[in-house]
């Protein structure tokens, strides 16, 4: 009876210990939430942050700037000249994170006229890109610029032919129609080498280089700092959806081509500050822009001698 009784207590620690084994796992073995998981979740909340402060744009001040969701730090970035304005109009949002600016944006139409393109109604632009629908031919530029009206004219005031479409505040972008058999449609962009070809539209991501080819100031290059920006124009002009650059520019560039290596990303919006003293300049992506409108933007080789302008 002893021998039994021992035996059984022995099989009985025994099992006791495996099963002290078996609870004990160590944490570090325990399953673990994919990274890949966490940060969509992080960029879920971030977007609901951003949808908020969207629905805030009717009411926003003109010291805050603009707001973009920051994945890096998982926060949404205010930018603003006034920071206690940029808390209040923040309230009760998370993860957000206030950004001290010198400058606000402006629109970077020249209404004195000028070159490139302008209006019978006074403004001064830049040539975006060529694209067709069916056998409808148009120019793409800025909204603020085609919101204007009028007839639009090449730089020896030829007349290119009457807006089409126009969509600002809200987004950037607008159509004049090419009605002119005195203009030839092409795929290129001005710039320092002659012509630069369009072959596409991929877009470019944070940190990739980006050029801007502008009536005022010509065609020069940065980098992209910021991608789905929501910018406070002031007086109501709110604008969703910008990309941020370093790229400078001066009045009568909107509306101007922003290029990344041969592929088109967009049209000049605004931005902060002239060439001298650098700033922030926005542009707004054009596969939104072909999307809205059903348009096919015109692509193909380089080519030196075809121009917009005869």
């Amino acid at each position: 009876m002893l021998v039994r009784s021992r035996r059984r207590a022995l099989a009985a620690a025994a099992m006791g210990a495996l099963l002290s084994v078996a609870i004990a796992v160590p944490a570090s073995a325990a399953p673990a939430e994919p990274q890949s998981l966490r940060a969509a979740q992080q960029l879920m909340v971030l977007q609901g942050v951003m949808t908020v402060l969207d629905s805030r744009s009717v009411v926003v001040p003109n010291s805050v700037t603009g707001w973009y969701v920051d994945p890096a730090s998982n926060s949404v970035v205010v930018l603003a000249t006034d920071d206690a304005a940029a808390r209040t109009f923040a309230a009760g949002q998370r993860n957000v994170r206030v950004e001290h600016v010198d400058a606000r944006p402006r629109l970077l139409a020249d209404l004195r006229g000028g070159d490139t393109i302008t209006t019978s109604a006074g403004g001064r632009c830049s040539v975006g890109f060529n694209a067709i629908s069916g056998r409808t031919r148009y120019i793409i530029t800025a909204g603020h610029c085609t919101k204007l009206g009028g007839t639009w004219s090449g730089p020896d005031g030829t007349a290119i032919g009457p807006v089409a479409k126009s969509t600002f505040p809200g987004h950037d972008f607008g159509l004049v129609e090419v009605t002119s058999a005195a203009w030839a449609q092409t795929h290129d962009v001005e710039s320092d080498n002659g012509h630069l070809n369009v072959a596409g539209d991929k877009p470019a991501a944070v940190g990739d280089q980006v050029c801007l080819s502008g009536s005022t100031t010509g065609y020069h290059c940065g980098k992209v700092e910021s991608v789905g920006e929501t910018v406070n124009y002031g007086d109501g002009d709110v604008v969703n959806g910008l990309t941020g650059t370093n790229i400078c520019a001066e009045a009568g560039d909107s509306g101007g081509s922003i290029m990344s290596g041969t592929q088109a990303q967009g049209t000049l919006s605004g931005g902060t500050g002239g060439c001298l003293l650098g700033g922030k300049t926005y542009y707004q992506p054009i596969q939104e822009v072909l999307s809205t409108y059903g348009l096919t933007l015109i692509t193909g080789a380089s080519s030196a001698d075809e121009t917009l302008a005869r």
